[in-house]
């Protein structure tokens, strides 16, 4: 057990300065648009690659963040609050863009949404779900300083414009974060915060990509 602590500790540490290289050598060599595309392929690998050396390739590992609920008051309502950030990205960079979207970038904003917010709520609050479920400082705080963290990485990602800035990128996966994670191990499993986080990401997305030409 605390083999499995430490794995998923010394992973998310060395994530990264992967990630900041992996994205810099890819936007480098392959341009903005499918440097950034590839670098997040790699991203979601590595996170993969990750909760399968923890689960020993055991499938029921992973049911614990997916089946368990706590029996909390409130649970429904607190799940309601893992879309709030939602919200507010439909209405800032979502609604202002909608028209301008393609078939083809449409297409591509929903894959990337649903992989990216399905992948990072699986690591970044189920992985830590299971192994810290009754440590909030590594579970709850620690997981949400790295997972900020390496929005850094995004942010460094060579020739993408961000036009509302590196606090609004970063900061603003603080505060979802910290939302996420308190929503998680309130409920006791991460069904609400996948569906907000995709949701983010697919309102998110759409402004930075139409933006930098996707």
């Amino acid at each position: 057990m605390q083999d499995k602590k430490r794995a998923l500790l010394i992973s998310s540490l060395i994530l990264l300065p992967f990630t900041f290289s992996l994205l810099q050598i890819t936007t480098l060599t392959l341009g903005p648009k499918w440097g950034y595309i590839t670098g997040f392929i790699g991203y979601w690998i590595y996170c993969l690659l990750t909760a399968w050396f923890m689960s020993g390739s055991d499938r029921n590992y992973f049911r614990g963040m997916w089946d368990q609920q706590r029996e909390i008051k409130y649970a429904k309502w607190i799940g309601f609050a893992a879309f709030i950030p939602a919200l507010g990205v439909f209405f800032v960079s979502f609604l202002p863009n909608v028209a301008r979207l393609t078939i083809s970038t449409g297409i591509l904003l929903l894959v990337m949404a649903v992989l990216n917010g399905s992948i990072e709520e699986f690591y970044w609050r189920g992985l830590y779900l299971l192994e810290y479920r009754d440590n909030a400082r590594i579970g709850f705080f620690l997981s949400t300083l790295l997972f900020g963290a390496w929005h850094f990485s995004v942010w460094s990602a060579r020739g993408m414009v961000y036009k509302d800035g590196m606090l609004a990128l970063i900061g603003g996966a603080y505060v979802m974060g910290l939302l996420w994670a308190w929503v998680a191990r309130a409920q006791g499993n991460i069904r609400a915060v996948v569906s907000a986080h995709v949701l983010v990401n697919l309102f998110a997305f759409t402004s930075l990509f139409l933006d930098n030409g996707f």
